[in-house]
């Protein structure tokens, strides 16, 4: 029976773990911001026509993206605990690419 090395496994893919440790971070950091932004400037505008209804609307947009924002957040960190948690010692190294893309190192310089 054959068994992989993670060390192995981990320096070969180090450029893949790294691009997706980046779109995790995209995730998980950039999209909640953008949600709130764009909430804010919708209820900027509905300020500036002085329109009750107008306002009210945009509040409540504001609050669902709000919401939306930090469930996203949420879920990639959950996704992180419950990996954690179920993967073994192996899977551990395999995570540095991922959760510091621009730190990443999987400790094979060969």
């Amino acid at each position: 029976m054959y068994i992989l090395d993670a060390g192995e496994v981990c320096s070969g893919l180090e450029p893949v773990l790294r691009i997706v440790g980046i779109v995790v971070w995209g995730i998980k950091v950039v999209v909640p911001i953008i949600l709130i932004v764009v909430g804010m400037v919708d209820l900027a505008k509905a300020v500036g026509e002085k329109s009750e209804d107008k306002i009210k609307e945009a509040q409540q947009k504001l609050i669902k993206r709000a919401i939306a924002a930090v469930l996203v957040f949420l879920v990639v960190s959950l996704v992180g605990v419950i990996m954690t948690v179920v993967g073994d010692e192996s899977y551990e190294e395999c995570m540095t690419c991922v959760n510091h893309p621009w730190g990443c190192s999987t400790g094979n310089s060969d």
